[in-house]
């Protein structure tokens, strides 16, 4: 679009051609009164006059607004004083620019430790730490709540934080403090000045002048307070003043003063204290806020961050017995490689002394590397999903995944400290191989009990039986009782001896007045979809409080069930180990003593040794993340962790 610019020469040429053609009339100055015995010629001259204003103001304006438009075209928004944008302006600069990367905040960090070190992994400096440690470094950390599956990228609206409870009890709208605001009293003040000039046709509505002036002041001052009743109190100083030249005034000014006293008390809808505490003064069908219903939503957010901490420590063991499993599986996978570069070097050795090896010490070189590969990745890791809540599981299956710095690195994010610091956590802890029994009809119990899901769900229950009540207060007409009382008090000065103050003082001037007042929708539509909508979600509560009821019967039968195989597979593998170990060291026995040895079994001797030694370590770790996960389907896994949750 091409937008030429304007000047408004052309349209002051014009004006004179537009307003010459209007009528033009040079009335005397008497005539010049608006006088209603002149009335029909002082209304044509006024509409003409008015006409010709107007349209010379109308053009002056669109020749100002074209000149304006063709002179600067702009999508900028007027920085005025109290609209700039100058600091959102640059931050937007900055971030599309990307330049000032050196003035940019990074975490203090080192460079990370990748494969390349990997040979020399035994030589980094290693921090060794406890299951305990890790938890208290994890909640002296924990500013947020977060999870092994970047929700804090993806989700940080829903993260738990040690702000989330402040944060409702401190909802200006939702909480138990803004629910109490409701009844807090309320001070109102207004005043008003005017003054008026005008005339009259007759007499009697000018106060027995055809010109009437008069000058007003009117003040109001007023205190209220609700009640947990619905009541709302009133007391009110209404103070007005009034100079006019009405011809039957006592004196010219006179103050006029009087004091209020007001009572409302809604005798069925809105009226009682239990609807009150529920629903909140002035609440309409289906919108609920008293001080009961906020007290539950607080409640709510009490079990929904402890439903966080409980998933987070959770996540801080299954990132601790990954990085147990990790060294252990990278120690397997080390003993494995070494034990195949000695095999490959005895063939090299008979290769090069032209003895005939055949085959074998290619296979043996396939297999050192092989080897080789998987302690490469049992050193590094990939990033794959590893053991973390709701991993098959709600406290997360043991995912049997190696890799000693991609685990180590996980720890370190779930506990708060730096990434890369040039060392490695060691965890030091050993898990427990004893058996555990569980009482089942304990443990069901305490989960039916403990389970933070199932308490929020009562509550969320208890919320919808409220509301029903309340809703059911709103098939009930209004009907509300009104009662005022005033004093009065009127004289020509405000205060003084004879004065509008003290004739209110003299309690001479009293009155009372008492009202009911009624309304009633016919049908009470908005009443019955109200009550019918909350028996519905009492239902609908209800059902789920059961199926969740039975998801953590389900859940709890499956942990228990998976400890007791963990903990037969520990035994299982345990054996196993012990026969392959067996199995190879005979065989380099025998190899020792110059036997001849069968070439294929010694390498499926030594790849069986390795697999057995890390199914072993698995089903170690399988049966503690069991232990745990019992603890946690039956809600104990905070107090078995010794984490005390306090809330204010």
């Amino acid at each position: 679009m091409l937008i030429r610019p304007v000047t408004l020469a052309p349209w002051s040429n014009l004006l004179p051609r537009l307003l010459s053609d209007a009528p033009q009339h040079h009335p005397s100055d008497s005539s010049r009164s608006v006088g209603l015995t002149h009335g029909n010629q002082a209304t044509r001259f006024s509409k003409r006059r008015s006409l010709q204003h107007a349209l010379q103001h109308t053009l002056c304006v669109a020749g100002a607004l074209v000149g304006l438009v063709g002179c600067r075209h702009t999508h900028q928004l007027p920085e005025t004083i109290g609209q700039r944008t100058e600091c959102v302006d640059a931050l937007i600069c900055e971030m599309q620019s990307n330049q000032n990367l050196s003035s940019v905040s990074v975490p203090e960090t080192t460079a990370p430790l990748t494969l390349r070190s990997a040979e020399q992994i035994e030589s980094i400096p290693r921090r060794e730490i406890t299951l305990a440690d890790a938890l208290s470094l994890a909640l002296e950390n924990g500013d947020v709540l977060t999870d092994l599956g970047a929700g804090v990228l993806r989700t940080p609206d829903q993260m738990q934080t040690e702000w989330t409870e402040a944060l409702q009890r401190l909802d200006p709208q939702e909480s138990v403090e803004a629910a109490l605001s409701a009844y807090d009293a309320q001070l109102y003040g207004f005043g008003k000045w005017q003054n008026n000039d005008r005339r009259f046709n007759n007499r009697f509505f000018g106060g027995g002048s055809n010109a009437f002036k008069q000058d007003t002041h009117d003040y109001v001052m007023q205190l209220s307070k609700r009640t947990a009743t619905g009541a709302q109190f009133s007391v009110r100083s209404v103070t007005d003043y009034d100079a006019n030249n009405a011809t039957g005034n006592l004196t010219n000014s006179a103050w006029q003063t009087q004091l209020h006293a007001e009572a409302r008390q809604p005798l069925l809808q809105g009226g009682g204290l239990q609807f009150n505490r529920i629903a909140g003064p002035a609440a309409l069908p289906g919108v609920y806020n008293g001080v009961l219903i906020a007290k539950v939503n607080s409640e709510v957010t009490t079990t929904q961050f402890e439903q966080g901490l409980r998933d987070y420590v959770s996540n801080v063991i299954n990132a601790y017995w990954d990085l147990y499993f990790a060294y252990r599986d990278a120690d397997a996978k080390r003993e494995a490689m070494l034990r195949s570069q000695k095999t490959w070097q005895n063939y090299e050795a008979q290769r090069s002394s032209n003895r005939a090896s055949g085959p074998s010490e290619a296979l043996a070189r396939e297999q050192y590397f092989r080897f080789r590969s998987e302690y490469q990745d049992a050193v590094a890791g990939k990033p794959s999903m590893r053991t973390q809540n709701n991993n098959a599981t709600t406290g997360g299956a043991f995912a049997g995944v190696g890799g000693v710095q991609a685990a180590e690195r996980r720890l370190r994010l779930i506990l708060g400290i730096p990434i890369n610091d040039g060392t490695l956590l060691r965890p030091i802890d050993e898990p427990s191989i004893a058996k555990i029994e569980f009482d089942w009809d304990s443990i069901a119990a305490e989960a039916v009990v403990m389970r933070s899901e199932l308490r929020q769900q009562r509550l969320e229950i208890k919320r919808c039986e409220m509301e029903l009540l309340a809703a059911k207060n709103f098939l009930l007409p209004t009907l509300d009782l009104v009662t005022i009382y005033r004093l009065r008090g009127l004289d020509k000065d405000l205060a003084g001896s004879d004065s509008a103050l003290s004739d209110l003082g003299s309690f001479d001037l009293q009155e009372y007045e008492a009202s009911l007042e009624f309304k009633l929708p016919v049908g009470f539509r908005q009443g019955h979809l109200a009550v019918r909508n909350a028996k519905l979600q009492v239902s609908r509560e209800r059902a789920i409080l059961d199926a969740q009821q039975r998801q953590i019967m389900h859940d709890l039968t499956s942990m228990v069930a998976e400890c007791d195989r963990a903990y037969e597979q520990l035994g299982t593998n345990f054996n196993r180990y012990l026969a392959a170990s067996d199995a190879l060291n005979a065989l380099d026995a025998s190899q020792g003593t110059g036997m001849k040895v069968n070439f294929d079994q010694l390498l499926d001797a030594q790849r069986r040794v390795t697999e057995s030694q890390s199914h072993y370590y698995s089903a170690l770790v399988e049966y503690t993340i069991a232990t745990k996960n019992v603890h946690l389907e039956k809600g104990t896994l905070l107090r078995s962790s010794d984490v005390l949750l306090i809330t204010e």
